[in-house]
């Protein structure tokens, strides 16, 4: 072999050296980046432990979403609740023979931030890379399971009381499900409403704010449900018709939680809000948890409780056995009747946290003697009215803007709060003052 043949053919072999080395170099650093990416998970694990104590249950849930498999199999819920600020995410499986394989859990405040995390990609979210997981057999056959996220966790990951939660889980029968807000329709399980990950694979995730927890009352509605005047009027209880609610907004959602507290009247009623259309967005198909939806112009009319005696039967306590929450001898709030709303909206929705909603009822709903009644302080000009037998004119329907206690059967309201008057002397800080407190009901009830 001439000297220059073999001075090129050395220089070949060193370039093919050389680039092997380079190969080998990267491929170590790209596994290298997965071992780091597992330890960086493992690290968070045995920060974060996600396990509950054997024997300890997680506090009662007060937020719950849809578990779909395949976009449109309902397969159980994602159930949410806090403490001391702990969040605790329950899967639960009740359609019969299914059973969780893998779970994949984490929060985030924005997509962006979870992006950042390289927790999203172009394909959608990655469940393998959420720092809270757990993988079972079949023969386990595991359809519940509590996921502990420490309040360190939720603090390092969040910046404020709400943000969203990617609950992921693998089924036994090879379906992929997420948690996310459904309805129900006649070909399944609809997640129009859910929240969907940027990416070309399904996968969906939901808001949760701390404050879902706290059961706190803004408002609380009161009615005298009778259109009649004189003797045989309205005996001023205010406690036919008691509903307390809580809210919370955030940019994208209307979250309103309604407690049916007290029903003091034999009659039926059906309990409804009245929202604008502006802003909502999916029109109907943007609100869930009601018991029916319809359109009155700019407005949907939204049915929370369609039968108030149906979620508050008579509890049979004499005298008044048709009562729910108003008799002097009741020692605990049962029956309440619980609705969750959510409404998805966007910058177009006019939001007054004064008068988020216009509330009213319908008393005997469904036949032809049917009629409303709204609230007189959302309706100073046209609002409901009755007359006394003096002659006083009082509201059919009040406002409270808080948690409130309401009097008991044939007790009327002016025995409980002297301050209480007719429409042309009206008193708005009426409710401030509670004269003689045996004369409410006492037991807490939301």
């Amino acid at each position: 072999m001439k000297k220059g043949t073999m001075k090129i053919y050395t220089k070949g072999v060193m370039l093919i050296l050389s680039m092997m080395t380079f190969g080998l170099l990267l491929q170590n650093c790209d596994n290298q980046s997965v071992v780091d990416d597992e330890l960086s998970n493992d690290l968070a694990l045995k920060k974060y432990s996600m396990m509950l104590p054997d024997g300890v249950i997680p506090p009662a849930p007060c937020k719950q979403v849809c578990l779909v498999a395949g976009q449109h199999m309902y397969t159980g819920t994602v159930d949410v609740a806090s403490m001391d600020g702990d969040v605790y995410v329950t899967y639960n499986i009740t359609e019969p023979n299914i059973y969780l394989m893998e779970i994949h859990l984490d929060i985030f405040d924005s997509e962006e931030d979870f992006k950042d995390q390289k927790k999203i990609s172009n394909g959608g979210a990655i469940p393998g890379k959420f720092t809270f997981k757990k993988s079972w057999n079949e023969e386990d056959m595991k359809t519940s399971f509590t996921v502990k996220i420490p309040a360190d966790y939720v603090e390092e990951m969040t910046d404020g009381d709400c943000f969203f939660i990617a609950s992921h889980a693998a089924l036994s029968n090879g379906e992929t499900a997420w948690g996310g807000l459904c309805d129900e329709t006649d070909k399944g399980v609809s997640l129009n409403n859910a929240l969907d990950f940027p990416g070309k694979n399904w996968s969906v995730y939901f808001q949760y704010c701390m404050e879902e927890c706290d059961n706190t009352v803004n408002f609380t509605y009161a009615w005298e449900d009778l259109m009649k005047d004189g003797v045989d009027g309205n005996d001023g209880d205010y406690n036919d018709l008691v509903v307390q609610s809580g809210i919370i907004k955030t940019d994208d959602q209307l979250m309103i939680s309604f407690y049916a507290s007290a029903r003091g009247a034999d009659y039926d009623h059906a309990f409804k809000i009245r929202v604008p259309k502006l802003g909502i967005i999916g029109g109907m198909s943007g609100i869930t948890g009601d018991d029916g939806v319809v359109e009155d112009g700019t407005d949907y009319i939204i049915t929370v409780f369609s039968s108030t005696k149906t979620e508050l039967p008579g509890e049979g306590i004499a005298p008044y056995g048709f009562a729910a929450n108003t008799v002097m001898t009741d020692t605990n709030c049962d029956p309440v009747g619980t609705a969750d709303i959510t409404i998805s909206i966007n910058s177009d929705f006019v939001y007054n946290p004064a008068e988020p909603y216009d509330p009213f009822i319908t008393v005997h709903p469904g036949t032809l003697i049917a009629y409303d009644l709204n609230i007189w302080e959302l309706h100073p000009l046209d609002g409901d009215t009755w007359l006394d037998a003096g002659g006083v004119e009082y509201p059919n329907g009040i406002l409270i803007p808080y948690n409130w206690q309401w009097p008991y059967e044939k007790v009327n309201i002016t025995e409980a709060y002297n301050g209480f008057s007719g429409v042309t002397t009206w008193n708005a800080s009426w409710s401030d003052t509670l004269s003689d407190p045996s004369k409410v009901f006492d037991v807490d009830c939301d």
